[in-house]
């Protein structure tokens, strides 16, 4: 009995003391408050981070807030480090080029000039290259990522400048070469007939200028129409509004005959030689075998533009 009686009074006094005890850190708490919270003032935490509803959380956790405070106060003062990003050398491919990447065909001065690429093959019925204006800047088809500009036009050459660089470089107008073994004089089908002492070549002379070399000139004279119309066949072109013959339209010309030399295109549309309108091809061509004059003129349009391309002829003794 007595046991029990002290057993009870024991448990008494440590439930008196933990409820004293407790009273005390309660006190004690509220007589510091003021010092105990200063450290950490929740409310310039909140407005310097920012409040986040944590509505959404459940009722069970702390203000989401709170949290983020501690991760942005970052205690344990880790830092990421940088990502490691393996260094690429850049290899620059150097360009290389030369004014025989060029060919001139022709020349509309001084606005522009007709320019391609040496070797380059033209696909369906397009010319291979393009004409460009002075000023323009291009590339050549053959040379991918290597931009030139057309700076002038001068008398048989063009000036391009490479536009990396900034270097001037000059090429030449296209000059068709004859070979010397078709230089003819004094011909069986032609007897009594000598050509002066001309030029062995084809050449360009001045813009749409042609200086005929004495071959291609023996050449043309004993072609008959047939051969003629087999190195450039034609066919008559309309106007599409009025239906009207305006001329006679290349659909191919031979490269190894003289009028390739001499600069004549395909689908260029021939509209008069020496003032004679080309509408007929038998009419033109018996006009052009009793020609006397020493210079050929040939009105021509070529992409929409017409032109004049003028031929000076060997003189005959």
């Amino acid at each position: 009995m007595v046991n029990e009686r002290l057993i009870r009074l024991s448990l008494l006094l440590v439930g008196l003391l933990s409820i004293g005890g407790f009273g005390l850190d309660v006190k004690d708490f509220f007589v510091n408050k003021e010092s105990l919270l200063r450290p950490i003032d929740v409310s310039r935490l909140e407005n310097t981070f920012g409040r986040i509803d944590s509505s959404q959380l459940g009722g069970h956790l702390l203000p989401f807030d709170q949290y983020r405070v501690v991760q942005e106060l970052n205690i344990t003062g880790y830092v990421a480090p940088e990502p490691i990003v393996d260094a690429v050398e850049e290899v620059k491919v150097e360009q290389v080029y030369s004014a025989d990447d060029f060919v001139v065909p022709f020349v509309q001065a001084p606005t522009g000039a007709w320019i391609q690429g040496r070797g380059e093959v033209a696909v369906g019925d397009e010319f291979s290259g393009d004409f460009y204006v002075i000023g323009e800047t291009f590339e050549l088809n053959n040379k991918p990522g290597i931009l030139f500009e057309l700076v002038d036009i001068t008398d048989g050459v063009i000036a391009l400048k490479h536009k990396e660089s900034g270097d001037i470089f000059e090429v030449r107008i296209a000059v068709f070469e004859v070979e010397s073994n078709l230089i003819l004089e004094n011909s069986e089908s032609s007897p009594g007939v000598k050509l002066a002492s001309t030029s062995m070549k084809t050449r360009l002379i001045e813009d749409n200028k042609y200086q005929v070399g004495t071959a291609d000139y023996q050449q043309i004279r004993e072609m008959s129409q047939e051969q003629v119309l087999q190195a450039v066949s034609v066919r008559t072109e309309r106007d599409p509004f009025t239906n009207e013959v305006k001329g006679l339209r290349v659909r191919d010309v031979d490269d190894a005959s003289p009028f390739f030399r001499m600069g004549i295109k395909k689908d260029d549309i021939v509209l008069s030689v020496n003032g004679i309108l080309a509408r007929d091809r038998q009419e033109l061509f018996d006009s052009l075998k009793g020609m006397k004059e020493s210079t050929l003129k040939i009105e021509i349009e070529r992409m929409g533009g017409v032109r004049s391309l003028f031929f000076e002829l060997p003189k005959v003794q």
